[in-house]
């Protein structure tokens, strides 16, 4: 049907008049001008989707114009705008991991003498995270530092390599070197108390050196002086650790603090004279044997502050030596001198990665620049001087002293990794996290069985049937594993609680840090006079130490949680208590962790300076309070409540201080006396520890 011309004339009067499509304003400011549908569609389409959705305008014109009229009409673009939003929510919903958590920033105590920063996985930022400890932390001020302390404590400290020490000429140094015999007593001391000393120099060659040097002194350098020094001075300490009484009173009678000032002394004194900053032969191995005696003067609680920053001096020392770069790539350099430079950078890439877990710092060697390969497995007997070439590895069931620092630092490399990752400012995702742990406990399956002493207890090494050496070792491989199970799974532990998703981490880590505290026990025991690690027990007071302390802030955080679900009428209801305990949960558990905490509280009352250490200080007021608090409520687990004495724990007594302090300032001993009830002292007895 045909309209007439009046009638056409009529529609297109009332027809709209098209005015020109204007860009806004901030397009017109850009000097952009773009249509009103695109800016509608940018409103409200992520900007990956609009890419999408031009490419798909292009693709309609295109078809549009091509098809024939009959066949089907495609998609309009809202349509296909809609397709692509609801396909793209899709596929993140699928691939999206758990949104990363986000770690604590670590702990800064700011005061009037220093600012003091330890990362988020130290034992000290632990617990200072427990909420049910912050009243403790606050009301004690023990626990914090005041620049008068600082100053007294730094006026009584003598000087370290960073400052000054006196100027001494070669022969007032020569002077202080005692007989021979004496000296010859503590060179033995020092090389059979470690592995260290044989790692850094090698004792057949050191021998000829020696002697070499009581036959003419002018014909060593000063620097290995000074090597001799710090190895003297090394064997007085661990002498005061021997078992054998007779040794041990002969260094008392010589006055072992006075012998290790003067030694340390005579170490810096040659280390400054012959130019360590220039790195001359034998400088390296001086300084890391002098940061060994640095961390064993700074006791066996300190936080090894000096030794910390002496490290970084020692790391580009050796960087500027070219101990990061294999010997193979220096034609002129012997295949001995090689394969020594290897088992010295060994040690400090080990120290690095150690001083770095006890700080929650990060590393200071980087070894994607580095490529020095590891130590061949060989005995010390198994390397000349004169040597062509180097001989086969031996088996592994050798056990050879390279194997072992091997074996340690593939430990301390994929700990390395988890630190990256749990320091990275950057959130990791979960899935990063479990792929780690099958990595960690990968290496650590496949490293252990050499170093696993028979016969072997179910859940403790038997340490007091296995060579000692042996046993040792094996203690350390496992330490660093459990370490690093927490560090990795820490953060999930709280969440794991009520998440199936991240019960796996809560799990690893209150497994772990159990481990850590049944071998804190144990070697507590062993390591006493008559202990069958009596000669190794410096080892585990100075260098394991951190790692007790870690594992006891762990459980501490898991006993503060158990702790805070308690119902708020827990003190008066017995009843009403226990089920507060996560509404009666895994009793085993809760009891496991419960007896590891007050098992670990009766060594840190016993450790040796305890009064005058400020980490002992805050360990022990933190269990006192956690553990006064589940006795409070009533939740003690039976097996203990059931024989233990009234007066079980301290701060129920009046005659104990907030320190465990008793009026008569006496520990109770181990062994059948610690079982005895005392009225005014600690008491759990050992029957009851499910260790």
């Amino acid at each position: 049907m045909t309209l007439s011309e009046e009638e056409r004339q009529a529609q297109a009067a009332r027809r709209r008049r098209e005015k020109p499509q204007l860009s806004c304003n901030l397009c017109r400011k850009r000097n952009l001008l773009e249509p009103t549908t695109t800016r509608i569609l940018d409103q409200s389409i992520p900007s990956d989707v609009k890419d999408r959705v031009k490419q798909l305008e292009s693709q309609v014109e295109y078809l549009m114009g091509a098809l024939s009229q009959d066949e089907p009409i495609p998609p309009t673009l809202e349509d296909n705008v809609l397709l692509i939003q609801d396909q793209t929510h899709q596929q993140d919903h699928y691939r999206q991991d758990p949104e990363p958590i986000v770690d604590s920033a670590g702990w800064l105590q700011i005061s009037q003498g220093r600012d003091d920063y330890v990362g988020s996985a130290h034992w000290l930022a632990i617990l200072q995270g427990i909420p049910a400890l912050r009243n403790v932390f606050q009301n004690n001020t023990f626990l914090t530092n005041n620049e008068d302390d600082l100053n007294n404590r730094a006026a009584e400290e003598e000087p370290d390599l960073l400052g000054y020490c006196g100027k001494a000429s070669r022969e007032d140094i020569l002077g202080a070197i005692p007989s021979k015999g004496f000296v010859d007593a503590l060179m033995t001391v020092c090389f059979v108390n470690t592995d260290n000393e044989a790692m850094l120099v090698h004792p057949p060659t050191f021998q000829k050196e020696y002697d070499s040097f009581w036959e003419n002194p002018t014909s060593v350098s000063t620097m290995w002086i000074g090597l001799l020094f710090a190895l003297m001075c090394l064997a007085v300490q661990y002498q005061q650790f021997s078992s054998n009484e007779e040794r041990r009173l002969q260094i008392a009678d010589a006055q072992p603090e006075r012998l290790v000032r003067l030694y340390r002394q005579k170490t810096i004194q040659c280390l400054v004279q012959g130019k360590y900053c220039q790195g001359p032969r034998y400088a390296v191995e001086t300084m890391l044997l002098y940061l060994f005696i640095e961390t064993l003067r700074e006791g066996e609680t300190k936080s090894l502050q000096g030794p910390w920053v002496l490290w970084g001096s020692l790391v580009r020392i050796a960087f500027r030596a070219g101990y990061h770069r294999d010997g193979s790539h220096w034609p002129t350099m012997s295949c001995f001198e090689a394969e020594r430079r290897r088992r010295v950078w060994n040690m400090l890439v080990g120290w690095d990665m150690y001083l770095s877990i006890q700080f929650g710092l990060p590393r200071m060697i980087n070894i994607s620049l580095c490529d020095t390969a590891d130590p061949r497995n060989l005995f010390e007997e198994d390397l000349d001087e004169d040597m062509l070439e180097l001989p086969s590895p031996r088996p592994e069931s050798s056990r050879t002293i390279g194997q072992f620092h091997v074996a340690k630092n593939q430990l301390l490399n994929i700990f390395g990794m988890v630190n990256d990752l749990t320091m990275s400012v950057k959130p990791s995702s979960y899935t990063e996290v479990l792929r780690l742990d099958k990595v960690l406990t990968s290496a650590y399956e496949s490293i252990i069985p050499v170093w696993k002493s028979e016969p072997q207890a179910q859940d403790l090494p038997s340490l007091s049937q296995a060579p000692a050496t042996i046993s040792v070792r094996c203690t350390f491989l496992t330490f660093i594993y459990h370490r690093a199970q927490i560090v990795l799974h820490r953060k999930y532990m709280s969440l794991g609680r009520n998440q199936e998703r991240y019960a796996h981490s809560r799990k690893v880590c209150i497994e772990a840090a159990l481990a850590i505290l049944r071998h804190q026990w144990a070697l507590y025991l062993e390591t006493r006079i008559g202990g069958q690690l009596c000669r190794h027990g410096w080892k585990f007071l100075s260098l394991l130490v951190q790692d007790f302390l870690f594992a006891t802030a762990i459980l501490c955080a898991e006993l503060g949680e158990e702790i805070s679900l308690a119902s708020p009428s827990a003190a008066v209801d017995v009843q009403t208590s226990t089920a507060g305990w996560n509404g009666g949960g895994d009793t085993d558990l809760r009891d496991a962790v419960f007896h590891a905490l007050s098992s670990s509280y009766i060594v840190w009352l016993q450790s040796d300076g305890s009064y005058s250490s400020q980490e002992i200080k805050t360990v022990v007021a933190a269990l006192r309070h956690l553990l006064s608090r589940v006795q409070a409520i009533g939740s003690c687990p039976s097996r203990v409540s059931a024989s233990r004495p009234s007066t079980s724990l301290p701060g129920t007594d009046p005659g104990i201080d907030e320190l465990g302090h008793t009026q008569s300032q006496q520990r109770v001993g181990y062994g059948p006396e610690i079982d005895k009830p005392t009225s005014g002292d600690v008491y759990w007895g050992l029957g009851h520890f499910p260790i």
